[in-house]
């Protein structure tokens, strides 16, 4: 699975191969991500300037730490899975791979990260067929790690009257144990797409895969708390309550992203989540901020990124579909 492959057996045209393609790939992601940037503070102008903020600015320095743990935990994620998928285990090539498929994905239209993955991966001469199988799975355990995340958290996030019980914390754990079993997952792989998986998954991979996006939900809940506070006082106690309403919206949107117009639900949802707790004006801006934040970070991570390089830009990695 993992024998070096003809670069140009796998029917793409051998100029993509170059690196001036990936250049021009990397600078057209970065360019439409700084044009929705431009458009969302210009559209949200006044929302921005009708407060005299004050901003504290560790807070807002915290919040990029967190969206680079973020990063680090998903890439990790992803190359686990592409790995054991297609055999690709360059992991400078699936980082970068990875970030460029972000920041395709927070432009306006339909699943623009998945398709930059399948267009670089079978450059580097990587099976696109199973890069598509990997990005669905991907998305399946995003959900699922959501859901058992969100269970989790219900028991810490009610009335101050009543206390959290264990047994919802140990019927989240069960769920999860359950909804990751791997003939749960090829079935809805199978389901979700024609290609069967190459391989039989095992336990170890699903579970591991799953404890990963878990973690990947928490830094980026995290991200958006450190965003509240950066503008606003926030009490300590709200954290879980940031978290579990980050995640909530996030799970229900994830099953809405192959919808175009779905673009600005999720801002609305959380907007309204959050002004159950905090002034709704500054839930508008924070929500606001952390979209632009989180484009302008995709946009940094880009950049970082096309400076990795690895044996599989000369060579490639898995079968060709």
């Amino acid at each position: 699975m993992s024998a070096p492959a003809n670069p140009r057996g796998n029917g793409t045209p051998g100029w993509t191969q170059r690196r001036p393609f990936r250049l021009v790939i990397g600078a057209t992601i970065v360019l439409c991500s700084l044009g929705v940037l431009a458009f969302l503070l210009f559209r949200n102008w006044a929302t921005l300037t009708a407060h005299r903020w004050r901003i504290d600015y560790a807070w807002l320095g915290l919040t990029l730490v967190l969206n680079l743990c973020a990063y680090l935990v998903a890439i990790a994620g992803w190359h686990s899975i592409v790995e054991r998928l297609a055999g690709a285990n360059d992991l400078r090539l699936n980082a970068r791979i990875y970030c460029y498929g972000a920041a395709a994905g927070r432009l306006p239209g339909v699943a623009w990260d998945i398709a930059t993955r399948v267009v670089l991966y079978g450059n580097a001469g990587v099976s696109r067929a199973m890069v598509g199988v990997g990005s669905v799975l991907e998305l399946i355990l995003i959900a699922l790690s959501g859901v058992v995340l969100y269970l989790f958290l219900m028991p810490f996030t009610l009335a101050d009257a009543m206390r959290p019980g264990l047994w919802p914390v140990l019927g989240a754990l069960g769920a999860g144990v359950v909804l990751t079993h791997p003939r749960m997952v090829t079935f809805v792989v199978r389901r979700a797409r024609r290609d069967a998986l190459p391989l039989s998954l095992r336990y170890r991979d699903t579970l591991t895969w799953l404890f990963v996006y878990v973690w990947t939900w928490v830094t980026s809940g995290l991200t958006l708390y450190a965003t509240i506070r950066s503008i606003s006082p926030l009490a300590s106690g709200h954290g879980l309550q940031v978290l579990a309403d980050w995640t909530l919206v996030g799970v229900l949107t994830s099953f809405i992203t192959f919808v175009p117009s779905s673009l600005g639900l999720k801002e609305l949802s959380l907007t309204l989540l959050l002004s159950r707790y905090i002034p709704e004006y500054v839930a508008v801006v924070a929500v606001i901020l952390m979209r632009v934040l989180t484009i302008g970070y995709s946009v940094l991570w880009t950049l970082c990124a096309s400076r990795l390089a690895g044996p599989a830009d000369s060579g490639a990695h898995g079968g060709s579909v």
